[in-house]
């Protein structure tokens, strides 16, 4: 897991955002970041205070980046954590094919 110190951005994860949710009790955007490391999915629940009308791509990179700070303090209290291993006997074109259907689903793909 990599060192950061405290002016280092961020390292660049793949990350992947299911659900963004506003809290109007406590004024802010709540969602599940997966996060993408050495093989293994690494989930967070990150929290961002924001205005309800705030830019979603604001949001999504600052949710992105809470989780990426979280991973990379080595944080462990509030994650979850699975091998990326469970697929390995669906073959390839199986799960490219998924993944371009939850993409399609999930309208994030064109």
């Amino acid at each position: 897991m990599p060192k950061m110190e405290k002016d280092q951005p961020t390292p660049d994860y793949l990350t992947r955002i299911a659900t963004i949710r506003y809290n109007p009790a406590s004024r802010a955007f709540e969602a599940a970041v997966a996060l993408h490391d050495a093989g293994e999915v690494f989930t967070y629940p990150v929290s961002l205070r924001a205005p309800m009308d705030a830019d979603y791509e604001t949001v999504t990179r600052s949710l992105a980046e809470m989780a990426c700070r979280h991973h990379a303090r080595g944080r462990t209290e509030f994650r979850a954590q699975r091998r990326e291993q469970l697929l390995d006997h669906v073959p390839p074109k199986v799960q490219a094919a998924t993944s371009a259907l939850w993409d399609r689903l999930l309208n994030r793909a064109a």
